[in-house]
């Protein structure tokens, strides 16, 4: 069977790995420029080191344990900035199924604040806006979400294990689909050699309107809600970061394949 092509249909025209790399190459040789200039101020809101991108590739992209590629690979890349005072904002994009969106591409636009309140206890708030561009289909698949989140990092105890609480709200979930909550929680384990091993839980309510209201949703109600784990073990080699996960939902035969458990192998590089 031949495969799909990825494109972003009436945007680019262009197989969206090849615009993505394209922009990692073009991003990567503005950093070699700065680089290869003479040093400049090394503080200020403008200052290289507050600035950072990262490169992917991964086996499946899997958001909150749904497949969002049908379980084919994605290239994804993310540029960032990063103020010593907390301020954050980015830019994080990867290829997804035309079932996902017809401009076969999600870019996820964020900002917000993150902060130390005590020691080794960090506070985060942002804003995040998932964009399907070149797709015109009804309804509507971008939307907005909310986020606040806690971390804590047990110092001085063994495996430095590090503990996440994060809550998300979005008004108008993806395809106009109303509230929507979302609930995690983290574990991150420093291992011998290097090791990290990390494991989340989530709990993920959408009230159903345009896509899953009107008995569309889990068990002929309106919406659906499930949860979903993930176990993932980690090592940065030679610079680059490598994760093996293995990723589940409770609710499989609801979503089909897309939400069966699978494993997930990505090797990255920030730079």
């Amino acid at each position: 069977m031949a495969k799909k092509k990825i494109s972003w249909t009436g945007i680019l025209g262009m197989r969206v790995p090849v615009f993505i790399t394209l922009v990692v190459l073009l991003g990567m040789a503005s950093v070699e420029v700065c680089f290869g200039q003479d040093k400049k101020e090394e503080s200020g809101v403008l200052a290289l080191k507050n600035f950072s991108a990262t490169a992917a590739i991964t086996s499946d992209y899997v958001f909150r344990g749904l497949s969002q590629t049908d379980e084919d690979p994605a290239v994804q890349v993310s540029f960032d900035y990063k103020h010593p005072v907390g301020f954050f904002a980015g830019v994080w994009g990867s290829n997804v199924d035309e079932s996902i969106s017809e401009g076969n591409v999600e870019l996820d636009l964020y900002a917000g604040f993150k902060k130390e309140i005590a020691e080794n206890l960090s506070f985060d708030l942002s804003v995040i806006y998932y964009w399907y561009p070149g797709d015109g289909r009804e309804p509507e698949k971008d939307y907005v979400e909310g986020h606040a989140g806690l971390s804590y990092a047990f110092a001085k105890v063994p495996l430095e294990p590090n503990l996440g609480l994060g809550f998300n709200y979005s008004p108008d979930f993806y395809g106009e689909d109303g509230d929507a909550y979302y609930v995690s929680g983290t574990l991150r384990l420093s291992l011998p050699y290097q090791f990290g091993l990390g494991f989340e839980l989530g709990y993920q309510i959408v009230e159903g309107d345009k896509t899953t209201g009107n008995g569309l949703g889990l068990d002929g109600e309106d919406g659906y809600d499930y949860v979903f784990w993930r176990i993932g073990l980690s090592k940065e080699v030679l610079g680059f970061g490598l994760d093996l996960s293995y990723y589940d939902t409770n609710e499989s035969e609801y979503f089909g394949k897309i939400g069966e458990d699978r494993i997930v192998f990505t090797i990255s590089r920030s730079f």
